[in-house]
């Protein structure tokens, strides 16, 4: 059994032309490796002094103990080996982020796309792996109600006559769990964090650790990162596969196909837009 730890970002954009993103995704792990990954954690957190009860945030609240004393090289130094831990575990990565201003779209609507397109992702790997996943995503910050709000109009997609792959992937209905108590979510925050802000274009810190965060997303069978273990929304953002992921070419495994990047037409076809 796998398990996928998701949490969702927001960023304000500042590339040209690009409005506030918002995204869903995060960490896909064998039940096997949770304890080896929360045991690593632990011991690079004690060896940075973090008390045990500190929540790691790419965002830390102000006055916590991260915010205050876990600064600059140290921080890098302690968040790159845990993510390092958590590939040397053989998690797997998936974010999708959408510019809902770009479409015209409302918050919510552009974060249900982005919680769409992140599990049918993951559900197309378990398939070809012939596994199935249980999904434990963080709290709602919102309280019980909202909480209740999410679970049950996930439920309710799940069940629609349109997702049978991702019902037949997913071992039962989503579940949420605090943050602060799961360090699995913890690194999905980075993960997820890290990766919005590299899309946003925030990239002077995010750029530091997203190598780390690269290597674990997800391919296509054409061995192609973007659409896949990264989805950026509306199509007008593939450009940024090249100039964030590397890549030269956007593919569609299933028709075999694809096109050249940066492709003409689009946004930042001659610069990344920062």
């Amino acid at each position: 059994m796998k398990f996928f730890f998701a949490d969702d970002s927001t960023h304000k954009g500042v590339r040209a032309k690009m409005g506030k993103t918002v995204a869903f995704g995060g960490l896909l792990l064998d039940g096997s490796l949770l304890k080896e990954l929360a045991t690593r954690t632990d011991d690079i957190l004690r060896e940075f002094g973090v008390p045990e009860d500190e929540e790691v945030k790419w965002s830390p609240r102000k006055g916590s103990w991260i915010y205050s004393n876990l600064i600059g090289e140290s921080r890098l130094a302690c968040y790159s080996k845990i993510l390092e831990a958590a590939a040397a575990c053989e998690a797997k990565v998936v974010v999708a982020v959408c510019d809902s201003e770009m479409r015209n779209l409302k918050p919510e609507w552009g974060f249900e796309r982005c919680v769409t397109y992140a599990l049918e992702r993951v559900s197309t790997h378990l398939t070809n792996s012939d596994a199935e996943a249980v999904i434990i995503c963080d709290r709602p910050s919102g309280g019980a109600k909202q909480a209740e709000e999410f679970l049950a109009a996930y439920a309710e997609h799940l069940e629609s006559d349109l997702n049978h792959m991702m019902a037949e992937s997913f071992a039962m209905n989503m579940l949420a769990a605090p943050s602060h108590m799961v360090r699995h979510l913890q690194i999905a925050d980075l993960v997820v964090s890290i990766t919005t802000a590299m899309v946003s274009g925030n990239t002077k810190w995010a750029g530091q650790y997203f190598d780390i965060v690269r290597q674990m997303m997800l391919c296509n069978t054409l061995g192609y990162v973007g659409g896949t273990g990264l989805k950026v929304y509306p199509d007008q953002l593939i450009n940024l596969y090249h100039w964030i992921i590397g890549e030269d070419a956007y593919t569609k495994a299933g028709q075999m196909a694809g096109i050249k990047l940066p492709y003409e037409g689009y946004l930042y076809c001659e610069s990344d837009g920062t």
